[in-house]
C-alpha cells in the first residue's frame, strides 16, 4: 500500500531564512492598520499560508545545499533560468508531477508576496507546461470506482464489524468506524482535511430531528460556509456508531469529542495521515485497488454525470466548486443542502437502475 507522506519535509526553517527573506515574509503577512496598510498575503489563510512558507523553505533549502543562498541577495536574483531548471529537476525526482506544479506554484505565490516587483515569468512558464503532464499523470479514470459501490462497501464494513471477532472489541469498532467513514465520503464527498476536522457538537450539528454537517467559510479550502443534512441513510448508522461504537474508541463526553476518534491515540482526533491511510486500506482489501478520499470526490464528479446526465451539474454543487470549468464548464446556483438531497437521489436512483448486486467482503 503507498505510504501518505507530507509532499516535502526538507524545507529550510524559517529561523535559518536569511534576514532579507524573513523580513520580506513578515512584511507580506503584516496586518498592518489604517496607515500602514495589510501585507499582500494577510488574508491567506492558516494552512494556506503554512503550505506556502514550507514551498518556499524548500526552495531556500535547495539553494543552500546548491551554495547559491546568498544573505544579501535580493530574492529577484534568485529566480534564474538555471536555478529554477534545476529545482524542478530536483522535485521530479522526488515527487509526483501533480505535487511538483503544485511546489512551483506556491513558490510562485510567495515570490508575489514578499517581491512584487520580481519577474516570475519563468514560474509561469514552468507551471503553463508541467500541467498538462500532471494531468495526464493524474488521470485515474481506469481507477475510480462509482459512489455506488463505495456506498455498498461502507454499508458492508459496518454490518460485519464484528466478524473478524478480534481480541480487542475496540479494532472491530474501528471497522465500524471505517465503514461509517466510506459511506459517508460516498455521499457527501468532503475533502480530507474537513473530515479530519469533524467534531461532535461544532461540526455534527443535532437541531431537533436533524443532523447537520456544518464548516466555517475559514474552514473550507473555498471560503465559503458548507452546511448541509447528515445523510438520512445513514442516520441509522450514525446513531448506532454514537451510542455503542464511539464510546468504545472515545470514553469521555461526546460533546465536542472528535467524531472520528484515534484508536492509539485515543484522545485525539484521526488526522489526514490516518484516515487517507485507513481508507486505502480498507478499499484495497475489500474492491482490490486503492480509493484515497479525495478520488470520492473524483468518483462523484464524473459517475454522476456519466450515468444519469440530467443531473450533470449536481456534481459542482456537492464538491463546492466555484468554478465549473472541473466539473464539464457546468454553472450550479442554489444551496448546497439542495444540491446534497438531490446527489443522493441520483446516488438512488442509479442503484435502482444498476440493480447492483451486494458486496461480498473478505473475511480475512
Amino acid at each position: 500500500m503507498a505510504r501518505y507522506r507530507p509532499p516535502m519535509t526538507v524545507c529550510l526553517p524559517f529561523e535559518e531564512w536569511p534576514a532579507l527573506h524573513q523580513e520580506a515574509w513578515r512584511q507580506a503577512n503584516r496586518h498592518g492598520d489604517i496607515l500602514t496598510g495589510r501585507g499582500p498575503a494577510a488574508h491567506w489563510k492558516p494552512k494556506s499560508r503554512h503550505s506556502i512558507q514550507k514551498a518556499y523553505g524548500n526552495y531556500l533549502r535547495f539553494l543552500r545545499d546548491q551554495g547559491h543562498l546568498q544573505e544579501e541577495l535580493p530574492i529577484e536574483q534568485l529566480l534564474t533560468e538555471a536555478l529554477l531548471r534545476d529545482y524542478i529537476a530536483v522535485l521530479r525526482q522526488r515527487t509526483a508531477p501533480l505535487t511538483v506544479v503544485t511546489q512551483v506554484a506556491l513558490l510562485s505565490s510567495a515570490i508575489a508576496a514578499m517581491a512584487p516587483e520580481a519577474d516570475r515569468s519563468l514560474l509561469k512558464l514552468a507551471i503553463s507546461r508541467l500541467k498538462p503532464i500532471a494531468r495526464r499523470v493524474r488521470n485515474r479514470d481506469d481507477q475510480l470506482v462509482s459512489p455506488v459501490i463505495l456506498l455498498q462497501l461502507g454499508q458492508a464494513l459496518m454490518a460485519d464489524w464484528q466478524v473478524r471477532k478480534a481480541h480487542d472489541p475496540r479494532l472491530n469498532a474501528m471497522d465500524y468506524r471505517d465503514g461509517l467513514m466510506v459511506a459517508f465520503l460516498a455521499l457527501c464527498p468532503v475533502r480530507l482535511e474537513n473530515l479530519a476536522q469533524m467534531l461532535i457538537g461544532q461540526h455534527l450539528i443535532f437541531e431537533g430531528d436533524l443532523v447537520r454537517v456544518v464548516f466555517t467559510a475559514l474552514e473550507t479550502k473555498g471560503g465559503r460556509p458548507l452546511e448541509c443534512d447528515w445523510p438520512q441513510e445513514l442516520r441509522p448508522a450514525l446513531e448506532f456508531y454514537l451510542s455503542r461504537v464511539h464510546p468504545m474508541l472515545y470514553d469521555e463526553p461526546q460533546a465536542g469529542a472528535p467524531l472520528w476518534p484515534n484508536l492509539q491515540r485515543r484522545k485525539r482526533q484521526m488526522g489526514e495521515c490516518g484516515i487517507y491511510m485507513r481508507i486505502t486500506k480498507v478499499t484495497m482489501k475489500h474492491l482490490g485497488r486503492q480509493i484515497n478520499p479525495h478520488m470520492f470526490r473524483d468518483a462523484a464528479a464524473t459517475f454522476i454525470p456519466e450515468m444519469t446526465p440530467d443531473r450533470a451539474f449536481l456534481a459542482a454543487g456537492v464538491l463546492q466548486h466555484s468554478n465549473l470549468q472541473i466539473t464539464k464548464d457546468h454553472y450550479v446556483r442554489g444551496q448546497q443542502h439542495q444540491m446534497l438531497h438531490r446527489y443522493h437521489g441520483a446516488i438512488d436512483a442509479i442503484i435502482a437502475e444498476v440493480s447492483a448486486e451486494p458486496l461480498g467482503l473478505s473475511k480475512e
